[in-house]
């Protein structure tokens, strides 16, 4: 990113959608989008946000929601009023169709980390973010009241408990795992860019791609050159993660599930943590455990997109030698020879 680009605030959003369709106070014509429900009936929303880099809440007007799932992961039932999602962070509910026939709001409310002060694009209608809960019977229409402000009880992660199997691998002591990473996050900006490091080293993605340099050899953090930031843990090892840094950056990591031992709320947990492949930073750090039982190239990444461009991710090498050679191993076909010449036909701009 450019070097006065320090908010990190390149093409920021005015408003949301939901089902790619949503509004702002210069385009008010796209219907909202509408969700019929019939009276007496229970319905799972599954609900995503896909956004590069605003938080959405949630709330159904009149209703519940029970989370049942997060990241795919499933979990007890657990009801609440709202959710508030990070990007990349997706949950199912239940919710029970046991109001009066009738029109409800569906609110999304847009957040982010704003710089200060906000730029003049950013999120002008970030409260314009709403659908419609259409009972069956009742009017073709959008409620006759105002969108509601949020209320009532939101979700808090660390009440999340996995459905099955709930305890966090290794041993429930701070460091009581095979492979133990300490992560610490951070901006740098110099003479020629504003980026993004972990442990002071920005994410570059590499020209030949991780996947393929351990199918060619690669087996040592050291055959990766400095700025792919990649670590080596073997097949079986309990891995722990901890991440420090300025919070709202909502951590992926690619190939696992991982328990939130320690995350945004709550206290640490190794009995029955929540289960999900996204979770926030948080001021005093957060705490994550998998069990390195996926051979791959895994990324760990910010899911703000501009951070992840801009340097914000680590790359851990799972059993690279099952990956080249064995049951576990990546055996590629003809199909492969076609991608770079695919890759290279592209503008520059889209490669």
């Amino acid at each position: 990113m450019a070097t006065t680009n320090t908010a990190s605030n390149d093409a920021l959003p005015q408003s949301g959608t939901i089902n790619g369709v949503g509004r702002t106070s210069t385009d008010t014509q796209p219907a909202r989008p509408v969700f019929t429900v019939t009276s007496g009936m229970r319905y799972r929303f599954r609900i995503i946000n896909a956004s590069a880099l605003a938080r959405f809440n949630f709330q159904i007007s009149g209703h519940t929601l029970t989370v049942i799932e997060a990241d795919g992961e499933n979990h007890v039932p657990l009801t609440v009023d709202r959710l508030l999602l990070q990007p990349g962070q997706r949950y199912s509910v239940v919710v029970e169709a046991n109001q009066a026939v009738d029109n409800y709001w569906i609110r999304a409310p847009m957040a982010a980390r704003t710089p200060n002060p906000a730029p003049t694009n950013w999120a002008t209608d970030s409260d314009n973010v709403n659908a419609v809960l259409h009972y069956v019977g009742a009017a073709d229409a959008e409620p006759t009241t105002t969108p509601p402000a949020l209320s009532g009880t939101v979700l808090n992660e660390a009440l999340l408990v996995p459905s099955t199997n709930p305890a966090a691998p290794g041993t429930a002591v701070a460091g009581g795992a095979d492979k133990v990473f300490n992560l610490a996050f951070a901006t740098v900006t110099d003479s020629t860019s504003h980026h993004w490091t972990v442990n002071g080293v920005q994410y570059i993605s590499p020209t030949v791609p991780t996947l393929l340099q351990i199918l060619s050899g690669a087996t040592d953090a050291s055959d990766f050159a400095t700025n792919e930031n990649t670590f080596i843990i073997n097949k079986g090892d309990v891995v722990e993660i901890n991440i420090t840094g300025v919070p709202n950056h909502p951590f992926h990591l690619h190939g696992h599930s991982f328990s939130v031992v320690k995350g945004a709320t709550g206290s640490t947990n190794y009995v029955n943590p929540p289960r999900r492949d996204v979770t926030p930073s948080a001021t005093g750090g957060i705490t994550i455990r998998f069990t390195a039982d996926n051979p791959g190239p895994w990324i760990l990444h910010c899911h703000i997109d501009l951070h992840l461009d801009a340097g914000l991710a680590v790359v851990f090498a799972e059993a690279p030698e099952d990956v080249a050679a064995g049951a576990d191993s990546v055996d590629p076909d003809d199909s492969w020879d076609d991608l770079c010449p695919i890759y290279n036909a592209l503008a520059a701009e889209d490669q």
